[in-house]
Order: C-alpha cells, then sequence, then structure tokens
C-alpha cells in the first residue's frame, strides 16, 4: 500500500521572483486562509495520508505557518515538511519555532552552485546566502530532520547540474531531486531563455547521477524527463520510482487533484509519433505539452 502524500498549496505569493516560475501569473489569485487548510488537513487525513507538504509560493512568509505545522502535528501526520527557498530560514530562531512546531522535513530549492547563478535566477541578490544558511540551521537543530533539493533544470544552470549536487552534498542533504520545467507562467513567457533543450542532458545526466552515488545520496531523482534521456538510468526518474511506494494529492486555492499521476499524464504530458515503438512507452510519460508546441517532437528518440 502506497504511502499517501498530501501537498498543500498555500498560495502562489513569493518572496523571490524566479525566471522559470511556472506559477508567476497565480501571484495575485486568492491565498488559502487558515481555516481552509486546517479543513483541508482534516480531510487529508481522514483519506489516509500521513505526509503533508506545505508549499507556495513560498509558504514561509506565510504568519500561521508554524500554527498549521502544529495542527498537522496534533492530527498525526508522521511527515510534515516544507517546499522552501529557505530564505527566511537564515533566522536560526525561526527556523526554531519551526521546528518545535513540528517541521521534521524540508525541501529547499537549490538552482546554482554559487551567488551569482542562484541570484540571477530567483532574482534577488543574496538569495543564495540566505538559502544555505537556512539549509545550515535546519540541518544544526537536528540529525534526524530530512533535507532534500530541488533543482529546476534551466538553460544557465543545466551544464552545472554535477556542481549543484557537489554543494548539496556538502550542506548535508539527504537527497536531491533535479526537474525539467513545466512551460508555464515565466518559464513560457522565457522559454527561449530558460528552458533546455532536451539534448542538452546528454552526459549532464550521468554525471550528476555519479556525483551522488559517490556521495552516498540514494535519494537522487530527475523528474518529467522522457525515458530515452535517461540512457537507462529510469530508476532514477522520480514519478517512476515513486510509483508502487507514493501517491500524491495536490490541493491548491483554486483546485483539488486526487490522482495527480493519472491527471498529469492525461492532460499535462504528451508522446510524439514515434514513442510508441519505444520500449518504454507503458511507463513513460513523455513531455509537457507546451513543450511539444514549441519544439515538436523531433529529439525523442525510441529506446530499442
Amino acid at each position: 500500500m502506497p504511502e499517501t502524500k498530501t501537498a498543500l498549496l498555500l498560495g502562489y505569493k513569493c518572496n523571490n521572483n524566479c525566471r522559470f516560475c511556472y506559477a508567476a501569473d497565480k501571484r495575485e489569485l486568492y491565498a488559502m486562509s487558515t481555516e481552509e487548510a486546517k479543513k483541508h488537513l482534516k480531510a487529508a487525513v481522514e483519506r489516509g495520508s500521513s505526509f503533508v507538504d506545505f508549499l507556495g509560493g513560498e509558504p514561509t512568509i506565510r504568519k500561521d505557518l508554524i500554527e498549521l505545522i502544529s495542527h498537522a502535528k496534533d492530527l498525526g501526520f508522521k511527515t510534515i515538511s516544507i517546499t522552501t527557498n529557505g530564505r527566511m530560514l537564515s533566522n536560526i530562531e525561526y527556523a526554531k519555532k519551526l521546528y518545535n512546531a513540528g517541521l521534521n522535513s524540508a525541501v529547499f530549492s537549490v538552482h546554482g552552485h554559487n551567488a551569482e547563478l542562484h541570484d540571477y535566477l530567483v532574482n534577488v541578490k543574496g538569495a543564495f546566502d540566505q538559502l544555505v544558511k537556512g539549509m545550515q540551521n535546519f540541518r544544526a537543530l537536528s540529525d534526524d530532520v530530512y533535507i532534500c533539493t530541488n533543482t529546476v533544470i534551466v538553460k544557465p544552470n543545466v551544464s552545472f547540474l554535477p556542481d549543484i549536487a557537489e554543494l548539496n552534498a556538502k550542506l548535508l542533504a539527504n537527497g536531491m531531486e533535479f526537474i525539467f520545467p513545466h512551460p508555464r507562467g515565466n518559464a513560457y513567457k522565457n522559454f527561449e531563455e530558460m528552458v533546455p533543450r532536451l539534448e542538452q542532458l546528454i552526459g549532464v545526466v550521468q554525471r550528476t547521477i555519479g556525483v551522488c552515488t559517490s556521495q552516498g545520496i540514494k535519494h537522487c531523482y530527475f523528474r518529467y524527463v522522457p525515458f530515452c534521456y535517461m540512457y537507462g538510468a529510469i530508476n532514477f526518474i522520480s514519478e517512476y520510482a515513486a510509483k508502487e511506494s507514493l501517491k500524491e494529492n495536490h490541493i491548491g486555492p483554486e483546485f483539488e487533484d486526487l490522482d495527480v499521476e493519472k491527471n498529469r499524464a492525461k492532460y499535462g504530458r504528451i508522446k510524439g509519433p514515434q514513442c510508441f515503438g519505444c520500449k518504454y512507452n507503458n511507463v513513460c510519460e513523455g513531455i509537457f505539452r507546451e513543450y511539444a508546441e514549441k519544439r515538436g517532437f523531433e529529439e525523442l528518440v525510441p529506446v530499442p
């Protein structure tokens, strides 16, 4: 029986302005109220969820985050996590409050291996230093907290993914995920500047996995990369590796998706005609529809 993870998207406001943000055009949509969030948490527990991830936007800019974390703990969630840019956690007292309320996991967004690249991509000078300090603060609170990183794969950082993996390992991350961008919002607006061609992943995937392996990182995954660009390393594809062990529910201010895997494959992704001759056709989701709209299917190469 797979574990059910509830991703609770509280709203879209953020203290960064990433050049590739898929939700940049939703910033002014209303945010979920405290009471709405609590109702969703209760309903999630009743559905059997034991894992909640608070995300946005940026959840740490909300004044009620500590209250919501504490409420999730009272409801019995085993894993209570946030997906964050890490900047607010650079304040050790705030990080302690989150931890003491029940936070035992965090996913930090790391988009560059140095300040120059990361700050450029998130559009905030000083964001990298705050992120690094935030990760260090959270790790210092306990050896038992789980730290994962998310890196959106974009043109300016694609060649530096192994370096980002090295940085994450130095910051004592337990896991890493490298995510091919969904071309919506700013990623669609800045498509040619931000969205890499699939062929740019050649060699980089293997080198990045090699860094993770050498550092003993078992949770090292690529997300939304078609199988033909993983060169046999399909066990390092996030949505494939978690298929039998994790079921995701996504809930936001204006939507509720209780079958994420099915709906993503049906509505968000698409395959080219050549995909039906690939040995991975039955398990690969293909590419994002917006990517196909911009670049077609010519990069897809069926695996015999």
